[in-house]
């Protein structure tokens, strides 16, 4: 499954687009517009990092001190490539297209994969190039954080020169089955990648664990799909996840399995249990922040973030939509899939709520007639790693997977427990955050920095 947070959708706007009257252009701000109201709330606090037309949005790459005028001169990822496992890349967006490499594009979704549509089934003929495009928006989203060019169009990424490949395991619908993610990680290891980004969880279970046969035969094919990989050279970048648990303590699973539908029963899960992949050793586990800066935002962790110690390497900005500013644009601004024309599930969920509430003003933007909007998760916070771990591997290209991981580490800047913080509601699991400044259970070595890690 995808690890995306989005508030749920009210009653009007399912309603509206079953409908037909939210248009997919009907609510989208201008991007000149959408830039003067970052600069007004967020300019003060955040220099704008680039000069791209959506820049002064990108409070979070001047966050990790992604910029024009300090990390760019070092590094941009160029002659650095990175896996984007995920439910596709639009190969024609133009914060994707100069650094994707479509010839290397694959697409692991099978003839027999639920849900799947006709259009995105690959069969792992790479030959198919139209099965490993994007159909709902993560994976564009996902990429352009890492690797959006510096181009005059919306936004800039983390390494804007690295070069990305779609290696498609995950369905428009949000699924993303044990059999196509393991089979994208070898594939990934075959073609050289030295960084793969896995904003997601198999299905179908959210915590595979060891006592129940079937799913410790599903975790050791994903456990033996990591080691390849690894022992290949690539660094793996996984979300933590959104369920605003506790890694490091037993916690609660009511979504599992999500597949067949209807079948998911209420376990308690103990430390024999696992999620993949950021649980398994070598992987590169993030958690999500807020813009963590802002006056009188002192919760730091964003709210849905999972975390734990020992589990949890780093942190990232996610997003928290309306916790520092009010607004939406609290959340991660990128590119988005589709054109005016493109029924695009996510696209059309933002611009109906854009349309409905108030208080997503904003939410979704047209540029130069490119799509972007705010989306938020550990989903957003784990490319923003693996954007800083492809600067890394330019300046330090012999690195093993091990070392870049360390320096991406040891880069970090360290963030104690939030002084002030409590769970949200009774729903959150994370009792309390614990650990010192070096590492805590919220944010593992820190916060992720672009300069101090490749330096």
């Amino acid at each position: 499954m995808k690890i995306v947070q989005f508030a749920s959708a009210t009653i009007a706007i399912a309603a509206a687009l079953s409908a037909g009257r939210v248009s997919v252009v009907d609510a989208a701000m201008d991007s000149s517009e959408l830039a003067t109201l970052c600069t007004e709330v967020y300019g003060d606090y955040f220099e704008a990092p680039n000069e791209e037309p959506l820049g002064p949005c990108q409070w979070w790459l001047s966050l990790v001190g992604a910029s024009m005028g300090a990390s760019y001169k070092k590094a941009t990822g160029k002659g650095v490539k990175v896996g984007i496992i995920d439910g596709g890349l639009d190969f024609d967006h133009p914060d994707i297209a100069p650094n994707v490499d479509v010839d290397l594009s694959c697409s692991f979704i099978y003839t027999d994969t639920p849900t799947a549509g006709p259009e995105e089934i690959g069969d792992g003929d790479c030959s198919n190039k139209d099965a490993a495009r994007d159909y709902d928006s993560h994976g564009t989203h996902v990429g352009a954080i890492v690797a959006a060019p510096i181009n005059g169009v919306g936004i800039a990424g983390v390494a804007p020169e690295a070069t990305i490949v779609s290696i498609k395991a995950c369905v428009k619908s949000g699924f993303c089955f044990s059999d196509s993610v393991a089979a994208a990680l070898r594939y990934a290891a075959d073609i050289g990648m030295d960084i793969v980004n896995l904003s997601l969880y198999p299905d179908p279970y959210l915590y595979y664990c060891k006592n129940d046969k079937g799913q410790a035969q599903i975790l050791k094919e994903l456990q033996d799909a990591v080691r390849y990989a690894q022992k290949k050279g690539v660094l793996i970048v996984a979300a933590a996840g959104n369920e605003a648990s506790d890694l490091q303590h037993p916690i609660d699973d009511a979504i599992s399995p999500d597949w067949p539908p209807d079948t998911a029963v209420y376990r308690e899960i103990k430390n024999n249990c696992r999620t993949v992949p950021a649980e398994l050793p070598g992987v590169l586990t993030v958690s999500s922040t807020g813009p963590i800066g802002m006056p009188g935002y002192d919760q730091w962790i964003a709210y849905y973030s999972t975390v734990g110690m020992s589990r949890v390497d780093v942190a990232a900005p996610g997003g928290s939509r309306f916790r520092a500013t009010g607004l939406a644009q609290d959340a991660i601004i990128s590119a988005m899939s589709g054109d005016d024309n493109a029924d695009d599930g996510y696209w059309l969920y933002l611009d109906g709520l854009e349309q409905e509430e108030k208080s997503y003003r904003g939410v979704t933007s047209i540029d130069q007639g490119s799509r972007y909007g705010f989306v938020q998760g550990t989903s957003m916070a784990s490319p923003v790693a693996a954007g800083v771990a492809a600067l890394v591997k330019e300046v330090h290209p012999n690195l093993s997977p091990g070392a870049i991981k360390a320096l991406v580490q040891n880069g970090a800047t360290k963030i104690g427990c939030p002084p002030n913080w409590e769970p949200e509601d009774e729903f959150d699991q994370r009792e309390k955050c614990y650990g010192k400044a070096g590492r805590t259970s919220f944010f593992g070595h820190g916060l992720v920095n672009v300069n101090a890690a490749a330096a």
